[in-house]
């Protein structure tokens, strides 16, 4: 399996070090934070144990891993402080919290196979807000449930998409969800590419069968945006249209996800995206098989 190990001679600017995760100090903010918080325990299956990272050197590993897969693998357009330090690197990983899935196979540790960063709302500093709200107004949604919690940068080592990987992260993620009496999980379901006619099928899918009832809706912050109302048109062919889902997006979906009305364009990334929201409480209803605690 190709592994993703911390670079201990990465040389960052202080532009990216201050964004990010300082790397005079031994951890985070999140990492400190999670001490308040209810945490699952440390789950394994075969070689691969999920727990969230505990140092600054699995965050950087973590960091890494996301480099490689969002741009070398899917050619996304990284900046120069993230060419330099090989990791994917912004303001909301200091204070997120990095589920990681550690392959305790390889020689060298921490070995990150795969990982989603949470980032909640009880934890943001003043100003601050989720990466999502970038693009999307999410008020709505804020208001109405009061807190949430963000899932963001979820990527796996191409070597390990068997669905162990997978699994792992999403039973951890969901159980972490339902200790902390999360009410809803917003965040973005991309698709790799910025070649909005590819997207088509699986975007006019989603409008139709998951559109976010208009009064939790989020709208677009920017005036750049892929109207899916414009674009609509029904279609008898759904069915080709879900085998373009990605797997995490088809989970999410099962358990009552809905999504907003527009869509953006993200060069940064190579993507197509759309903003996302899922109700604690009717996932629990809807499909507990789904979110069984680990």
């Amino acid at each position: 399996m190709t592994v993703t190990v911390i670079n201990d001679n990465a040389v960052v600017d202080n532009r990216v070090s201050n964004d990010a995760v300082n790397d005079s100090v031994l951890t985070t903010k999140g990492i400190d934070m999670l001490n308040d918080l209810c945490q699952p325990p440390h789950t394994s299956a075969g070689p691969y144990t999920v727990r969230f990272a505990q140092t600054l050197e699995e965050v950087h590993a973590a960091q890494a891993l996301r480099y490689r897969i969002f741009y070398q693998e899917k050619k996304g357009c990284p900046t120069l402080e993230m060419k330099t330090a090989q990791r994917d690197i912004d303001e909301w990983d200091d204070g997120g919290f990095h589920v990681v899935v550690l392959d305790t196979r390889a020689d060298k540790q921490p070995t990150v196979v795969g990982t989603l960063r949470l980032f909640y709302s009880e934890c943001f500093a003043p100003e601050q807000h989720f990466y999502t709200e970038e693009k999307f107004d999410l008020s709505r949604i804020k208001t109405h449930f009061g807190s949430a919690l963000e899932l963001s940068r979820f990527c796996i080592d191409p070597d390990g998409r068997g669905g162990v990987i997978l699994m792992l992260i999403w039973k951890y993620a969901m159980s972490f969800i339902q200790d902390n009496n999360i009410p809803v999980m917003v965040g973005c379901a991309s698709f790799s590419g910025v070649d909005v006619d590819q997207h088509l099928p699986i975007l006019q899918y989603l409008y139709e069968h998951h559109l976010a009832a208009e009064s939790l809706r989020p709208e677009p912050k920017v005036k750049d945006y892929i109207n899916l109302t414009e674009l609509y048109k029904p279609s008898a062919d759904w069915q080709e249209a879900q085998k373009s889902i990605p797997t995490l997006l088809r989970g999410y979906l099962k358990l009552g996800a809905k999504i907003s009305d527009a869509a953006i364009i993200d060069p940064a990334f190579n993507t197509v995206y759309v903003a996302i929201y899922v109700e604690t409480q009717y996932m629990l209803t809807t499909n507990p098989n789904l979110v069984t605690h680990v």
